[in-house]
C-alpha cells in the first residue's frame, strides 16, 4: 500500500496526531500544510517525501498512491474527486465539532475517534469505523501520583479567550477555597490575580513535555469528541478534572468529572456543523477543585491512566487502523 498522509507540522492538535500517526503509519508522502500563524517542525517529517504547498495542492502529488489519509480535513476538497478519479481510496479521520456543513465530497471512508463522531456520521453513506486515538507509551511516560500538590492547566495557543477553558478556570479560581499551586501553560502571555497561580509562558516543543510535572490537570471540555490532552496526562499518571459529558465521561474517572449546568447548539464557525456545547459554570467546577484538593488521594485514578495508556498504546491499536487503510 502506498500512502499520503496531509500533515500539520506545528504544536495544534492536528500537529501532534499528525505527527503520531506518521510516525507509525510510515507514509511514503507526506503534503505539509501550513496554517500561517503556528511555529512549524518539519523535521518531525525528515524521514519520508515531504510537499509543502504554497497556495494552491499540485494533484501530482497523487501520482503512485493507493489511499490518501486526512485528519479533520482536506483543506483542498477538490482533492477527494479528483483521487476517486484516479482510482486513490481516501480515509478522513472526522472531528465533529470542525467539520463542514455539508461536506463538499464524501470520502471513502469516514474514521471516527469518538463515539460521538461515530453517533453523528454513521449514516453519511460512507464506509464508517470507530477507532479510538492511539497514545505513544514511548514518550507518554506514566508515573504514579498519589497527592494532590500541584494542578496545571494548558492554555496553549488559545490565551484566555479560547476553548480550552482558561477563563472558565481563572472565574472558577474565585470561588475555590483550598490551598493548591496552579501552573498555567499558555502561548499568550496574560496575568491571574490570584498568589496560588503561576502563569508560564511556553510553547513546549514536544508535546509529552506538558506532563511531566504537576499531579491533576484542570481541563474543561466543550463541544468534543476527542480531547489529546486529557487522555496524553490520563496515560502519564495525572488525575484529570474535566466536563461530564459524552463521550468523556465512558473512560474517565467519573469522580474527576463536573457536571454542566446545561446545553446549547452551536458553530465552532460559520461554515461547520451544529454541535451541542455544555453550558459550564465556574462555581461547578471551583466545587470540584476544592473536591478533589481535600481528599488528596490520586492513587487509584492515576493507576487507571496507566491501564488505559497501555489498553490504548499504538502497538495495541496500529493493527486495527492498518486494517482501515
Amino acid at each position: 500500500m502506498n500512502l499520503g498522509m496531509i500533515c500539520r507540522g506545528d504544536n495544534s492538535g492536528l500537529g501532534t496526531l499528525s505527527w503520531e500517526f506518521a510516525r507509525h503509519l510510515k507514509p511514503q508522502k507526506v503534503l505539509l500544510v501550513e496554517n500561517g500563524v503556528f511555529q512549524v517542525f518539519p523535521e518531525r517529517y525528515k524521514d519520508f517525501e515531504v510537499t509543502r504547498p504554497q497556495f494552491k495542492i499540485n494533484y501530482d502529488w497523487l501520482n503512485g498512491l493507493d489511499v490518501l489519509f486526512a485528519i479533520e480535513t482536506f483543506y483542498d476538497w477538490t482533492l477527494v474527486k479528483e483521487t476517486r478519479a484516479r482510482g486513490i481510496k481516501t480515509v478522513l479521520m472526522t472531528m465533529v465539532e470542525m467539520t463542514l456543513d455539508p461536506l463538499p465530497y464524501i470520502p471513502d471512508v469516514l474514521l471516527c475517534p469518538s463515539k460521538l463522531d461515530y453517533e453523528t456520521f454513521k449514516d453519511f453513506g460512507a464506509e464508517i469505523v470507530y477507532l479510538p486515538i492511539p497514545l505513544a507509551e514511548d514518550r507518554l511516560i506514566w508515573k504514579e501520583r498519589k497527592e494532590v500538590k500541584t494542578l496545571i492547566h494548558s492554555g496553549s495557543h488559545s490565551g484566555m479567550g479560547g476553548r480550552k477553558g482558561t477563563q472558565l478556570l481563572l472565574d472558577a479560581l474565585k470561588h475555590a477555597q483550598s490551598d493548591f499551586k496552579l501552573i498555567i501553560y499558555t502561548w499568550k502571555q496574560f496575568q491571574a490575580n490570584d498568589p496560588r497561580v503561576e502563569v508560564q509562558q511556553v510553547n513546549f516543543k514536544n508535546y509529552w513535555q506538558l506532563w511531566r510535572e504537576g499531579d491533576v490537570l484542570v481541563y474543561p471540555q466543550g463541544a468534543n469528541g476527542i480531547c489529546l490532552p486529557i487522555v496524553e496526562a490520563m496515560a502519564s499518571g495525572l488525575g484529570v478534572i474535566t466536563t461530564d459529558i459524552f463521550p468523556f465521561n465512558e473512560y474517565m474517572p467519573k469522580e474527576l468529572l463536573f457536571k454542566p449546568s446545561g446545553f446549547r447548539k452551536v458553530r465552532m464557525g460559520a461554515r461547520l456543523r451544529e454541535v451541542e456545547d455544555p453550558i459550564l459554570d465556574p462555581k461547578i467546577l471551583a466545587e470540584k477543585i476544592d473536591e478533589v484538593v481535600s481528599k488528596n488521594d490520586l492513587q487509584e485514578v492515576s493507576n487507571y491512566g496507566r491501564m488505559y495508556g497501555e489498553n490504548h498504546s499504538w502497538e495495541k491499536l496500529l493493527p486495527d487502523y492498518l486494517k482501515v487503510l
